[in-house]
């Protein structure tokens, strides 16, 4: 028993330097389970709890991450430091009454400065207004169905967007679930819409159909992949082109990932990192009037040249069809 008292201190400081190592990698996952061992062994603080609610949102589980915050905030830690990240938590899910109570059990606790409540304001406003209309029956469902064809212009299709990221969409989920599963949709816009329910922890399966791909998708479905390919592709780009023109590597980048956003969840086919690095670097080069033949592709990348081509047509046709002129 006594050996365990010595050795518990050092324990503990290796797991929170494992568990730092692993936030540093954006390894959440591991760095959620070391957390969850610090709780277990009665050893955590308000930090490690803190740490395990970013990592539960960075894993899109919004609704885990409100109960580990809640008792954050209102357990024995009482971190005042929390208090934000649950107040935007609890509006993020649309948890308004809830939203309400805790700012006024906040109040009268006195752990509200002033600054704060000036960020609180707008919420507390909005999630009134959201109850009293539908306490009163005043709340309107919006109407999606443009999205389904879209057969809007694309400005019209992003003011419904926004008005989603401000609606409760378990009220709409027939919609969504038909704007998803359509090969018409923009698929952009399908991107924006599996954002919003990931910020929303929407718990539902969704058959998706775009970009010539097809899969049953849930916000608790792992994107490693996606995020692995990402990563992999920036990695190659950055070791071949950020020393050279750290212009034309940001360029590339953003274009990219931007690209990578219309894809998501899924990546393009084939799947080779080499090719569709090749694919952005003579795309940006492009931008720079910099002409790049197929030697210089081959030398740099190994690669053959008519995948890159194949890829920097896809590219160009999301481009002229205007995806690349989007944001969100």
């Amino acid at each position: 028993m006594e050996d365990n008292i010595v050795f518990f201190p050092k324990l503990k400081d290796r797991i929170i330097n494992l568990g730092k190592k692993a936030l540093e990698e954006k390894d959440f996952i591991k760095a959620l389970k070391l957390c969850d061992q610090l709780k277990e062994m009665n050893q955590h603080n308000s930090q490690t709890e803190l740490a395990a609610v970013a990592c539960l949102l960075e894993g899109n589980r919004a609704k885990e991450a409100r109960e580990r915050c809640e008792e954050l905030v209102f357990g024995p830690f009482e971190s005042d430091e929390a208090i934000e990240i649950y107040i935007s938590i609890l509006f993020q899910i649309k948890e308004y009454e809830e939203l309400q109570r805790s700012i006024k059990r906040l109040l009268t606790q006195n752990r509200i400065d002033e600054n704060q409540m000036d960020k609180f304001q707008a919420m507390l406003t909005l999630s009134k207004k959201v109850v009293s209309d539908r306490e009163g029956g005043k709340f309107q469902t919006l109407d999606l169905h443009n999205l389904v064809e879209n057969s809007e212009p694309i400005n019209k299709q992003l003011e419904l967007i926004n008005e989603l990221r401000a609606t409760d969409c378990t009220l709409v989920l027939n919609q969504i679930g038909d704007i998803l599963k359509s090969s018409k949709a923009n698929p952009l816009i399908q991107s924006f819409i599996l954002f919003i329910l990931q910020e929303q922890s929407i718990e539902k399966d969704f058959e998706i159909n775009k970009v010539n791909q097809r899969m049953t998708w849930n916000v608790t479905i792992s994107v490693d992949e996606h995020n692995s390919f990402v990563d992999a592709i920036l990695k190659k780009l950055s070791e071949i082109l950020e020393s050279e023109n750290p212009s034309a590597f940001e360029i590339a980048k953003e274009h990219f990932r931007h690209f990578m956003t219309i894809y998501f969840p899924f990546v393009p086919m084939p799947a080779e990192v080499n090719t569709w690095a090749a694919c952005f670097y003579y795309i940006v080069q492009q931008y720079f009037d910099h002409d790049v033949d197929e030697e210089e592709l081959k030398d740099l990348f190994n690669v053959e040249y008519f995948p890159v081509k194949s890829a920097i047509a896809l590219v160009k046709r999301f481009e002229d069809e205007g995806y690349f002129n989007i944001t969100n």
